[in-house]
């Protein structure tokens, strides 16, 4: 008597990637709830990601003066935004995807423009204490002796508002369609590992190439100031540099996701339900 014995099963290939509708869906439950969350909860996740960024910027600086090398202070900035994706936060320049959500009507350009307000209030105020709190520290060393860590963030500070309207704004589209398309490849992706290397290469690349992204001046301006010792109420000249930067990251980040086929797609689904 013959015994057939049952197929063994073949474990299903694991796929990194979600599929286009179940990335449409997250992307568009994620802009809801992001236009829907209360003030209080869109300023503190905001300084999260004000802080979270402060971290990466802060050892940029270090990598900067140990090695010298813009290449590697990128890999290390990147840290920045993992911590956002990862843990979860606020931050400006990635809530520009927000635009699609308010172009296909999910929710009014009201609740768009309150959650950009709100969040880049909060990332401010996160970055502008972070810095402040280094200041604090012996890191950066005092006015008349500053240690090479202190001398890197005002040769930085320096630098960006040394650098014209122009400029600034320019480089601030070239940095956010960057984040934009990290944010892409991460909300892609589906495990942690993934998600974290989606977010170093766009991060790594922006930084090296010298793009400008107006949460990380946020912290890198006041601090190479603070570092001088230039006293907080005499600081307003950052405005010069994170007024065209912020321009230029709305820019890039509207013309990334209008220019990038997925969000065609979406646009196009979203009208037709």
């Amino acid at each position: 008597m013959s015994t057939t014995l049952p197929k063994p099963t073949i474990p299903a290939t694991y796929d990194p990637m979600l599929s286009e509708k179940e990335h449409d869906r997250i992307v568009s439950v994620l802009g809801i709830r992001k236009a829907n969350t209360h003030v209080w909860q869109l300023i503190l996740l905001g300084m999260l990601a004000g802080i979270y960024i402060s971290f990466g910027g802060l050892v940029s600086l270090v990598a900067l003066t140990e090695t010298g090398s813009r290449i590697v202070a990128g890999l290390v900035f990147s840290i920045g935004l993992v911590f956002v994706v990862i843990a979860g936060a606020e931050l400006f320049t990635g809530n520009i995807v927000m635009i699609v959500g308010a172009i296909t009507r999910l929710y009014p350009v009201s609740k768009l423009l309150r959650n950009w307000g709100l969040v880049y209030v909060g990332n401010f105020i996160g970055a502008y204490g972070f810095a402040a709190l280094i200041v604090c520290t012996s890191l950066l060393g005092a006015p008349d002796a500053l240690t090479p860590l202190g001398e890197t963030a005002v040769r930085v500070a320096e630098a960006k508002l040394a650098m014209g309207f122009g400029d600034a704004f320019v480089r601030g589209i070239l940095c956010n369609a960057l984040v934009i398309l990290a944010l892409i490849l991460a909300t892609l992706a589906k495990d942690v590992v993934s998600k974290i290397i989606c977010c170093i290469l766009p991060i790594s690349t922006f930084v090296a190439c010298g793009y400008e992204h107006c949460v990380a001046n946020m912290l890198l301006i006041p601090v190479g100031l603070f570092a001088k010792g230039v006293p907080l109420w005499s600081q307003g000249a950052i405005f010069n540099n994170l007024l065209p930067v912020t321009l230029g990251n709305i820019v890039g980040g509207i013309a990334l996701l209008v220019l990038h086929p997925n969000r065609i797609r979406q646009l196009v689904q979203l009208y037709r339900k």
